[in-house]
């Protein structure tokens, strides 16, 4: 039999429960912070994307000729970078996706809308925004033609 003193229990002490509850209150804090970190990654490299696409475009507006391609980067999740105004002449699924968004201001859209961080759209300026169509991102990344000819007004991208 053991000798117990007065006040003395065999179960763990309310210091002890109390320091497991601390851990694990703090455990789960820092997996939160982690995730919103890497959230904030994410919504960064899409920024990056429409400022350097943006970039492109604009020094390709202000040349004379221009035929070259634009390679961007965006983050996992994102499965198509799509452009346009009017509806395509046959429905897509990206289309069906962002069709609420195209009332806006906006003439480029991410597919799945979903996987923006609350930015499914913007406005890129200086170029041609005929019918829907989207490009697809391959390993993280998406590569379109952009042209201008000595007398366009606008970059076309194809």
């Amino acid at each position: 039999m053991m000798n117990m003193k007065r006040g003395q229990s065999q179960f763990m002490s309310i210091g002890v429960i109390f320091s497991i509850i601390i851990i694990i209150f703090i455990f789960a804090i820092s997996i939160y912070v982690v995730t919103k970190f890497i959230n904030i990654g994410k919504c960064a490299d899409i920024a990056l994307f429409k400022d350097d696409l943006q970039e492109k475009i604009n020094t390709a507006w202000s040349s004379e000729i221009v035929d070259d391609e634009f390679t961007g980067k965006l983050p996992n999740g994102i499965e198509a970078v799509c452009l346009g105004k009017e509806n395509p002449v046959t429905a897509t699924r990206e289309y069906a996706s962002l069709k609420d968004y195209t009332r806006y201001d906006g003439n480029l859209f991410f597919y799945p809308p979903e996987s923006t961080c609350d930015q499914p759209y913007t406005t890129i300026e200086h170029i041609e925004t005929g019918s829907f169509r989207c490009f697809p991102v391959v390993k993280n990344e998406v590569s379109f033609r952009i042209e201008k000819g000595s007398f366009d007004d606008i970059v076309k991208i194809g």
